[in-house]
């Protein structure tokens, strides 16, 4: 995405009185990043060393470091031309391009905290069946038409559309209103699916036949999701930012694109980190292990049919992240 040849500006520095929220909005994205990059390249490498296949949740949620990864680039060049500085602070020729690829940004940023919480469900329904995978697949799709519609609002806000990043354009915008309050209940439902995904797994792994502290371990590894849900809060707190009209500046935007970058991160890395058990695992020295023992029970109660125990050819299909640790001696 570039300028008009005569619209092109010179990146902003800082201004005289340090006023700007740029380096702020850089430090925490890009940390963020390397760091979710780092765990789902584990994830993936864990996966593959163990000869398994990748797949539906690895693949969504490589989607979605990929689109997080987009926005923290474009995040990147608003910053490089002024991003994060009070409007009056900015040359007015880049003004409309920060407002277009400052939307850009936006549905980047909705499209993978999207698909991170989605990537999570669907490694949640291999370890389920009966009302509990019914009851995540309700989540999954509500979250995701949400979430969805957020993101659409963001362009047909204004008629005609270039009127959201032009406003100096002859045409009409709904009530800013409208996506404000909008964007507080999508967040809100975000929050609460992140808690109930991270809560979802206490009881099935509590029916697992495993010693009590590896189901603690399993458990707690599954529910780093709640560190996401308590991001989103962060991000919907802002949100009553969003219809002021300095909206390049720390105390409105740039709040709203850290936390929404925070809060996929931190998604990315809660749904790889079970994956990385088995770096634990084989890490301790100099201790036989011996082969996972294929038995695996649900309780009646996440079944509407009769309590199930994984036969060996089943074994192989379920997540490593629901297996016991090898036995040791």
């Amino acid at each position: 995405m570039t300028l008009p040849h005569h619209q092109r500006v010179e990146p902003l520095t800082d201004s005289p009185n340090g006023d700007t929220y740029g380096p702020r909005i850089l430090a925490v994205c890009w940390l963020v990043e390397v760091l979710s990059s780092i765990i789902i390249g584990l994830r993936v490498y864990c996966k593959l060393k163990r000869s398994r296949a990748l797949w539906y949740d690895d693949h969504i949620l490589m989607a979605a470091w990929l689109f997080q990864t987009v926005n923290v680039a474009v995040t990147t060049v608003n910053v490089s031309l002024g991003g994060g500085q009070h409007i009056s602070q900015l040359d007015p020729a880049v003004i409309p391009f920060l407002g277009l690829s400052g939307n850009v940004s936006g549905t980047m940023s909705i499209t993978a905290a999207m698909l991170s919480k989605t990537s999570f469900g669907f490694t949640l329904i291999r370890l389920t069946n009966g009302t509990m995978r019914w009851f995540i697949h309700v989540l999954l799709i509500t979250m995701n038409v949400f979430l969805a519609l957020s993101a659409v609002f963001i362009w047909a806000r204004c008629t005609p559309l270039a009127k959201a990043w032009q406003h100096g354009m002859d045409g009409t915008c709904w009530d800013p209103a409208v996506n404000t309050n909008y964007g507080l209940f999508s967040g809100i439902y975000s929050a609460l699916v992140d808690f109930a995904l991270s809560f979802l797994p206490w009881p099935l792994i509590w029916n697992l036949q495993m010693q009590l502290r590896e189901k603690i371990g399993v458990a707690l590894a599954m529910s780093m999701g709640v560190f996401a849900g308590l991001g989103a809060i962060a991000k919907v707190l802002q949100l009553h930012n969003l219809s002021n009209p300095d909206s390049t500046y720390p105390d409105y935007k740039s709040e709203i694109v850290i936390w929404g970058t925070v809060e996929t991160a931190v998604t990315i890395m809660a749904a790889s980190i079970p994956f990385l058990r088995i770096l634990v695992v084989e890490s301790r020295p100099s201790r036989k292990r011996q082969p996972y023992t294929p038995r695996f029970m649900f309780s009646r109660k996440f079944s509407q049919e009769r309590d199930l125990v994984m036969k060996e050819e089943d074994w192989e299909q379920l997540p490593e992240v629901a297996r016991p640790a090898p036995a040791v001696c």
